[in-house]
């Protein structure tokens, strides 16, 4: 199925590769990867040299299913106001989660099996999420990329030291509203951190999101990422061009719809023309191109506007679920510490319990000892032992009864001796 598809691309490049620049939209082509676009421009010859790769990686604002929306900024949508890009380029749309490196590493091989790819200069590119989203390739797939360009954008990766091997532009203005500067501050750090590196950090003081969109309007950014080649038997990052002096004149001769190209479905290889048409504008381009070229700065920084608006909005939600889980947080440490001090609570309680039972027991002991020691001693003094030499009459008289009471209480008679240990009762 992927010889035939090729096949059938390969016939629809020949026939228009001196004369037309053509897009190719593919959806499903990949498997566990993105729906996708690639360009081929007019100089792409299956007989000719091999051609760079760009991959562009766009931003939140381009998220769905609907491909059509990859074109409203970026390479493409340079290509279209007449920007000349001499090299494949692949653009995915992410349905709407954060850019995963192997998905597009698997689009990658993909253009390798089927068009003649410089595989030494593959250079990506991305801004906003789709910054996030070149940072994190470059850092997974470290050898693959000859050089990338990441505005506005940071890392999710925890480890980041293998950026350092690769010519890396970072570029994000201080006044980002919609992802901190400090998002590509802890990159650069850390890339810092991990030894000698080939990356080049442009913190551009009052510039906010929006502005960022233009570099993919300039030819010097195309011309910056081609300068590299993974063929070097060590890379180095080549200097880079004064970003804050060149944004003004981004679209200088760049006018809407002035470049024809085919767009082709990749699955059917059926060919219809078509020509992108603008989005309504609002806002106007730079005083000293606003003459010029008004659609396309008006068209690219708009969609970068709804871009930041995207991320804005996406902060917002983050900030509301952290909020949110903060609270959740705090209501479940404070029902543990309820829990914690009611367990307290009836443990003392109990304890308390417990040693007052032991004391009640303690003093029913020490009562029932005391009464049963009283009532030996009671019972003792009903009883007398004589002694050597005590008679009847002493003995009577020392418990304050008559002798003849004695002799009653101990059935004697007159005639009755008693002797020293006998056991005579002398009370009743």
């Amino acid at each position: 199925m992927k010889k035939t598809l090729f096949i059938l691309m390969t016939t629809a490049l020949c026939a228009v590769s001196s004369m037309a620049q053509t897009l190719y939209q593919h959806e499903g082509t990949v498997k566990q990867s993105y729906n996708y676009w690639l360009y081929v421009p007019e100089t792409y010859q299956e007989d000719k040299a091999e051609l760079p790769l760009v991959v562009f990686l766009h931003g939140k604002s381009l998220c769905g299913t609907d491909l059509s929306r990859v074109r409203r900024y970026g390479p493409l949508s340079a290509l279209q106001y007449g920007r000349r890009i001499n090299a494949l380029i692949l653009a995915p749309q992410s349905p709407g989660e954060s850019w995963k490196p192997e998905k597009v590493n698997r689009l990658i091989d993909w253009t390798f099996e089927n068009f003649k790819v410089d595989t030494n200069r593959v250079y990506v590119i991305g801004m906003s999420m789709g910054g996030f989203g070149t940072m994190d390739y470059v850092g997974t797939y470290p050898q693959r990329v000859a050089a990338a360009i990441a505005m506005c954008g940071g890392s999710t990766l925890k480890d980041r030291s293998k950026m350092k091997d690769v010519p890396l532009w970072i570029i994000h203005g201080t006044d980002d509203r919609a992802v901190p500067v400090l998002e590509s501050d802890k990159v650069h750090s850390d890339i810092l951190k991990s030894g000698p590196n080939q990356t080049h950090y442009d913190r551009l003081d009052s510039v906010n999101h929006a502005m960022l969109a233009r570099m993919f309007y300039l030819n010097q950014t195309y011309e910056w990422l081609f300068l590299h080649s993974n063929k070097s038997k060590q890379r180095v990052i080549h200097p880079t061009f004064d970003v804050r002096e060149a944004l003004p004149a981004a679209y200088k001769g760049l006018k809407s719809n002035s470049a024809r190209i085919e767009v082709v479905n990749g699955k059917e290889a059926a060919r219809q023309t078509t020509a992108q048409t603008p989005a309504p504008t609002t806002a106007t381009a730079p005083k000293d191109t606003a003459k010029a070229e008004p659609e396309v700065a008006t068209r690219a920084e708009e969609t970068a506007a709804q871009e930041r608006a995207a991320q804005e909005r996406a902060a917002q939600e983050r900030a509301a679920q952290e909020k949110a889980a903060q609270e959740a947080a705090a209501k479940k440490k404070a029902q543990e510490e309820a829990a914690k001090k009611k367990a307290q609570e009836e443990a003392a309680a109990k304890k308390k319990a417990q040693e007052e039972a032991a004391r009640k027991k303690a003093q029913e002991a020490a009562k029932k000892k005391a009464e049963e020691e009283a009532r030996r001693k009671a019972e003792a003094a009903k009883w007398h032992v004589v002694k050597e030499g005590e008679g009847l009459w002493t003995i009577a008289h020392k418990h304050g009864i008559t002798v003849e009471q004695l002799r009653k209480m101990n059935n004697l008679t007159e005639k009755s001796v008693i002797h020293p240990g006998q056991k005579l009762r002398v009370k009743y």
